[in-house]
C-alpha cells in the first residue's frame, strides 16, 4: 500500500513522534521502507529533505550516527495530522517501537517533557531528566491553558541543561 505524498510526510512525523528521541537515518529507512509498503527509499530521502527544510524535523549527530528528530513544529503538526496515517501503518510502527523498547531504557540520558491536565482547561508542563535511566530532576509547573503548556514544554525541553545546572549551582552555593 503506497501512500499519497502528504500521508507519507505524516507517517514520517508519526514515526519520529513514537520513537521520542533521535532515530538514525538507517534505522528510520528500515522502518518506513519495509518491502516498500509505506514508501520507497527515494521518496523517503526527498520527503526528509523537505521536512528538514520546512523545520518539521532536524538533522543531528546522536551517539555517533546521523539522526533525525522532530522539532516543536513537527510535534504540533503530528498532533494535528497523525490520524491521516492509515491505522494499520500506525499500529505497525507502534508495534515495532514497543518491540525494540525505544524509550528511556534505550536512551538512558533522556530529557522527557509532557503536558499534564490539572483540571478542566488547566494544564501543567513537566520535565524529567534521566541519567543512566534514573531520574535526576523532575519538574512540574502549572501554566494555565494548553497553549501556555505547549510553550512551557518547549522551553523546558530547550533549556533543560541550563535549568539543571542552575539548580545544582544554587544548591551547591547554599550548602
Amino acid at each position: 500500500m503506497f501512500l499519497e505524498n502528504d500521508e507519507m510526510k505524516f507517517a514520517i512525523l508519526y514515526t519520529l513522534n513514537v520513537y521520542k528521541y533521535p532515530l538514525s537515518i538507517e534505522r528510520f529507512a528500515e522502518l518506513l521502507t519495509w518491502d516498500e509498503e509505506v514508501m520507497s527509499y527515494f521518496d523517503l530521502t526527498i520527503l526528509l529533505s523537505e521536512l528538514i527544510e520546512d523545520e518539521f524535523i532536524e538533522r543531528l549527530y546522536y551517539r555517533n550516527e546521523e539522526c533525525v528528530k522532530l522539532t516543536q513544529k513537527g510535534e504540533s503538526a503530528n498532533e494535528f495530522f497523525y490520524e491521516r496515517v492509515p491505522l494499520s501503518i500506525r499500529e505497525n510502527i507502534k508495534s515495532l517501537a514497543d518491540k525494540e523498547g525505544f524509550d528511556e531504557k534505550t536512551n538512558p540520558n533522556a530529557i522527557l517533557t509532557d503536558i499534564l491536565p490539572v483540571s478542566r482547561n488547566r494544564y501543567m508542563a513537566s520535565m524529567t531528566i534521566l541519567d543512566a535511566g534514573t531520574p535526576i530532576l523532575e519538574l512540574k509547573i502549572d501554566v494555565g491553558h494548553r497553549s501556555e503548556a505547549n510553550k512551557a514544554k518547549s522551553i523546558l525541553k530547550d533549556h533543560a541543561e541550563q535549568i539543571y545546572k542552575y539548580l545544582c549551582k544554587t544548591i551547591d552555593e547554599n550548602k
